[in-house]
């Protein structure tokens, strides 16, 4: 099993801007104009923005990828030259289509940036990676086998104490299987599990609250590939997310969601192109508390 890790970030900035119809030879990144004079381009959100003059950058690499299962919302990631101008006023056009630049960062140890762009029909993205020269992949289901499991580490928990359990997932896929971990732990419990609970009391069946602090702040994330026959193991004290304060037995359903990664070219990290499927794993187990 090998595990990667890196820090990952939060906080992009969220902008909204607008641009209208144009031949493909001026497809590029321009800044938006407070002339009203200025050329009008339809953004893709039905609004109209002035464009202003092409920006004097050159985007040196890029990725186009769907951003959900469905296929209906895309991100394309640019990474270019110095961006002199403030990231929040330009505008990506591509034929008769403006899109704002929905998030930004400066690249580890040079000059340079990254830029985000939302898009939200899957023609228009499409049209966006053939003028990048860029394939647009959509995601899809990739039918791993995986078998979860939480498992008890002890037969009877004391009223009030921890109730540790162990996850385990195995693959018996014939394909070694890439997904992430982390990016959800940094609070007070990891939030890529989670857990709904029925007590067995002298009435019935009875929903137990979750009593936890579900807030995170994201946190380290990697990369954790699982071959064929392996098993991937972790522990959680799920007084986290319950409190066990009545002896009984408890009827718990638990998940870990699970983010599945195409394999990154030889010398090249994952990121989110690379995403294939979003999904979870999940069991029922029964915990007894005393």
């Amino acid at each position: 099993m090998k595990i990667s890790w890196w820090l990952g970030g939060a906080g992009c900035l969220m902008v909204a801007v607008a641009v209208a119809g144009s031949p493909e030879d001026l497809n590029g990144l321009y800044a938006g104009s407070a002339d009203p004079s200025a050329p009008v381009l339809r953004m893709a959100d039905g609004s109209t923005n002035h464009l202003g003059a092409r920006a004097d950058i050159k985007i040196n690499e890029a990725h186009v990828y769907a951003d959900n299962n469905l296929n209906t919302e895309f991100e394309a990631r640019l990474e270019t030259s110095a961006v002199a101008v403030g990231p929040a006023s330009l505008v990506l056009r591509v034929a008769d289509r403006g899109y704002p630049i929905s998030g930004w960062a400066g690249r580890t140890g040079g000059p340079g940036n990254v830029l985000w762009v939302n898009i939200h029909r899957q023609d228009e993205a499409e049209a966006a990676a053939r003028w990048l020269g860029v394939d647009c992949p959509l995601r899809a289901p990739p039918g791993y086998k995986l078998f979860a499991q939480f498992l008890p580490e002890a037969a009877v928990y004391a009223t009030n104490g921890p109730v540790v359990v162990k996850f385990a997932l195995k693959n018996l896929d014939g394909r070694s299987v890439i997904f992430q971990r982390g990016g959800r732990q940094r609070g007070s419990r990891d939030n890529q599990y989670g857990f709904s609970a029925m007590y067995q009391g002298a009435h019935g069946p009875q929903p137990v609250p979750d009593t936890g602090n579900p807030v995170n702040f994201g946190g380290l994330t990697g990369m954790v590939k699982l071959d064929a026959g392996q098993v991937y193991a972790d522990e959680i004290d799920l007084k986290k997310w319950f409190g066990f304060d009545r002896p009984g037995s408890y009827f718990i359903h638990g998940y870990f969601a699970m983010t599945f990664y195409r394999p990154a070219p030889k010398g090249a990290g994952e990121m989110p192109s690379d995403i294939m499927w979003e999904d979870y794993a999940s069991a029922d187990f029964q915990v007894v508390v005393k």
